[in-house]
């Protein structure tokens, strides 16, 4: 599995299927986040593990979609949008498919696991969805 194949797996078993196993196989056993939304308390997979329960407990029907992705040697950068995809029946439909947030990360990646990463992302555009929006 090349590098890109590797991040976009990442995102889409684990992020947006919750399926925390994954993590296992594709995350060093001393990956830091560097710059992630949550500061990591521990390192390795457990690190993601724990951010993904968060957010996907914070916002149910969490999706992360892949914009763009382009590698060079072992770094990977993906530019993502993540997305609250609630069920149709909900009383939230002015939320259905929102973007709640954009980003740009960079993973480093060693003999095929992810053992680096760095996180830009817009946090005002986070922010409204916990209801402190600075704009009013």
């Amino acid at each position: 599995m090349d590098n890109e194949a590797v991040v976009r797996r990442a995102i889409d078993a684990i992020w947006n299927r919750g399926e925390l196993f994954v993590a296992d196989e594709l995350f060093d056993s001393a990956y830091v986040n560097h710059n992630g939304l949550i500061p990591d308390l521990i390192r390795g997979p457990e690190a993601i593990k724990i951010s993904v329960v968060v957010y996907r407990t914070a916002f149910p029907g969490l999706h992360i979609t892949v914009e763009e992705s382009s590698s060079e040697g072992d770094t990977v950068v993906t530019v993502w949008t993540a997305h609250r995809e609630l069920p149709r029946e909900t009383d939230e439909l002015s939320m259905q498919g929102q973007a709640l947030m954009r980003g740009v990360t960079r993973s480093l990646l060693s003999q095929g696991k992810i053992v680096e990463s760095w996180t830009q992302w817009n946090e005002t555009e986070l922010l409204p969805h916990f209801g402190n929006d600075p704009h009013g």
